[in-house]
């Protein structure tokens, strides 16, 4: 049964999250290959919030597939090409250096909502997808279409069997918003790999974007756990029965 309160059981996880944690300390030191479920509103949302997650998961021999909901505005170009044939062009290219699979669900910047008919189609794409781990916007952002894709997630979320989920972090401050992790992974060695992955969205002016706010947002988030670079998670329950991240899982070792 889909439980309500979206918000208020998000917040709850915080409680847990020294639970969340430690979670891993007792699993194998092989894990079985997941199936893991990334879903980003735009293409460089997931590159940017889990990129290094995401490589650290298929060097594991993990199977990721990361899902873009919005690729375009009607009537706009980039490189006199249609956005809708560049942003989906340089999102697979981006998956290719994550070693990830993309999923476009084929939505205008104008058409994306969390509604019935959208709903039905993304429980429709997790019922074929059968993920054991969702990853997801935390949906606290002043960007609506973050907003609409942690909505559909969360509204196929079920306290009992399914799959963990997992919120990450996009814009700090600017657009996610109110964000606690309960966890934090080192990305150390696979930063470059994310580097290049968000190279590859040409149109978006990366290099800019990476200086004012993805460079600074993972080292931010290093320095709280205690290493250099770090990406932060808020796993919302760990539910029995159903697999955790299979890397190993930091603290936050400072406050602010």
């Amino acid at each position: 049964m889909r439980q309500p309160g979206h918000i208020a059981v998000v917040l709850a996880a915080l409680l847990v999250g020294f639970v969340a944690s430690q979670v891993h300390a007792d699993e194998p030191a092989f894990a079985p290959k997941l199936k893991i479920l990334v879903c980003g509103a735009h293409p460089d949302d997931p590159e940017s919030g889990v990129g290094g997650t995401i490589s650290l998961l298929t060097r594991a021999g993990h199977d990721v597939t990361v899902v873009y909901a919005v690729t375009f505005r009607t009537g706009r170009t980039y490189f006199e090409r249609p956005e809708k044939e560049v942003r989906q062009e340089e999102a697979a290219a981006a998956c290719a250096i994550l070693n990830a699979k993309p999923v476009f669900l084929e939505y205008a910047a104008s058409e994306f909502y969390a509604d019935q008919p959208t709903l039905e189609k993304f429980t429709k794409l997790l019922a074929e997808q059968k993920p054991d781990i969702v990853l997801t916007h935390w949906p606290v952002d002043t960007h609506p279409d973050h907003e609409a894709i942690s909505t559909l997630v969360w509204r196929n979320y079920q306290r009992q069997g399914g799959w963990n989920l997992y919120y990450f972090e996009v814009n700090a401050g600017h657009q996610t918003l109110a964000f606690t992790p309960n966890q934090y992974i080192d990305i150390g060695p696979v930063k470059d790999q994310k580097f290049q992955a968000l190279m590859r969205h040409t149109s978006q002016k990366p290099d800019t974007i990476w200086a004012d706010h993805h460079a600074p947002m993972q080292l931010r988030r290093g320095q709280e756990c205690g290493v250099e670079h770090a990406e932060a998670l808020l796993l919302v329950e760990p539910k029995p029965g159903c697999p955790l991240l299979p890397l190993e899982v930091l603290s936050r070792k400072v406050s602010e």
